[in-house]
């Protein structure tokens, strides 16, 4: 059996415990635990998908990370790219230019709504600030944090840093990645952590901050469309269980704001705030790779990635 078709044996689109989470949220049940010990079955199911994909990326030539940037020149580089996992920021599962395996996202809503488009990846990945089994089909969690928000590391995270905490906390039913605050990073060190030895990106370019489907409202809605269909609990709670007892969450109106930033068709990503974050976060990444023996590069035409020192494709 693949792991799609194991993977797409649930009717419904949540797992047993997403199903549990969510009414858990939505009574505002502080004592809902979600531990090892009360869910040892879907631990172990989240543990062996991750296993599943490390071997499906190990048959592939590399990992091509999409961003949600408009594409460019991406059809020439098409054969390249034939034999490669091909992983994704949320929304990207609807760009008509690139065929995604795999949708990663810090939030679930973007997730959820992928199983509800015409274009449902056949993998989901799932990062999470608590310890939590898979809340959907398709879908392994993994934990993480900034590294830079790490006391142990004062604010100055270095690679051998991020290394070490990578061999300690990354296996188990419930692996731990550090990776700096964008869904792009954790998308590169989700790579590394499965077995990655290539990794090239596309469609990233924090300095033209528009996603792929800017202008086209037709797309847009599409993509509105499948979020206003996402389970508003699960948007709450949004891979933090401190906040499922909270009756007023920060994350009250998380659908709504989703789709508002939708129909606004402009990427937050962008001014001098993220570009720091890109900036500190591709320096670690390159010396990271660096250690682990991984090539890095990009496709297409970036205005950003020009400034790094990851090379172009040609």
């Amino acid at each position: 059996m693949s792991i799609t078709e194991h993977a797409s044996t649930s009717i419904s689109p949540l797992t047993d415990f997403g199903r549990a989470l969510a009414l858990a949220t939505e009574k505002r049940d502080s004592a809902f635990a979600t531990n090892i010990s009360r869910w040892p079955e879907n631990y172990r199911a989240n543990q062996a998908y991750s296993d599943l994909l490390r071997k499906e990326i190990s048959q592939k030539a590399g990992v091509i990370i999409a961003g949600a940037g408009k594409q460019k020149n991406l059809d020439s580089y098409k054969p390249q790219i034939a034999n490669w996992f091909r992983a994704g920021v949320h929304w990207t599962n609807f760009n008509p230019d690139i065929d995604i395996t795999a949708v990663i996202s810090t939030h679930i809503a973007p997730l959820e709504a992928t199983l509800y488009s015409e274009c449902v990846p056949d993998h989901l990945i799932h990062g999470v600030y608590s310890k939590v089994p898979p809340c959907l089909s398709r879908s392994c969690t993994v934990r993480w944090s900034d590294p830079f928000m790490n006391k142990s590391f004062a604010g100055n995270p270095t690679a051998r840093d991020l290394d070490a905490l990578m061999e300690k906390m990354s296996t188990g039913a419930a692996p731990y990645l550090p990776s700096v605050r964008n869904t792009i990073f954790l998308s590169a060190m989700v790579s590394l952590w499965l077995g990655a030895r290539h990794i090239v990106f596309t469609g990233v370019d924090p300095l033209t901050p528009d996603y792929f489907f800017t202008g086209n409202p037709d797309l847009t809605l599409r993509i509105v469309k499948c979020v206003a269909a996402v389970n508003p609990w699960l948007a709450e709670w949004d891979g933090r269980n401190e906040r499922i007892g909270v009756i007023k969450r920060d994350t009250a109106h998380r659908v709504q704001v989703f789709i508002q930033n939708l129909l606004m068709q402009r990427s937050a990503v962008g001014g001098k705030k993220y570009l720091h974050e890109f900036d500190r976060g591709f320096i670690l990444l390159r010396q990271l790779a660096e250690i682990r023996g991984v090539q890095l590069g990009y496709i297409g035409e970036s205005k950003y990635m020009e400034t790094t020192e990851i090379p172009r494709l040609a």
